[in-house]
């Protein structure tokens, strides 16, 4: 399925509806992780996927590039 969503137009993710325009452009990142994850040297019986992880790292991210949020380990909550 990775190698068929790499041959696919931002316009055919978006038509597919399983992936939809909300995750179109997001689709792309969750296969290379879980490229990543089918060659981690550890065996897994089982793969739960959830976008909202890979977002939410991006949103974090981004915050902390903006001086919104602290790095690692900083405390507080966000407002």
């Amino acid at each position: 399925m990775i190698e068929r969503l790499l041959g696919w137009r931002y316009e055919d993710r978006v038509a597919n509806a399983c992936i939809g325009a909300e995750r179109a452009d997001l689709v792309l990142a969750g296969c290379a992780i879980s490229r990543c994850d089918q060659t981690a040297p550890f065996p897994c019986e089982r793969l739960r996927v959830a976008d909202r992880g890979l977002r939410e790292g991006m949103l974090v991210q981004m915050m902390r590039e903006d001086g919104v949020l602290g790095g690692p380990g900083a405390s507080g909550a966000l407002t």
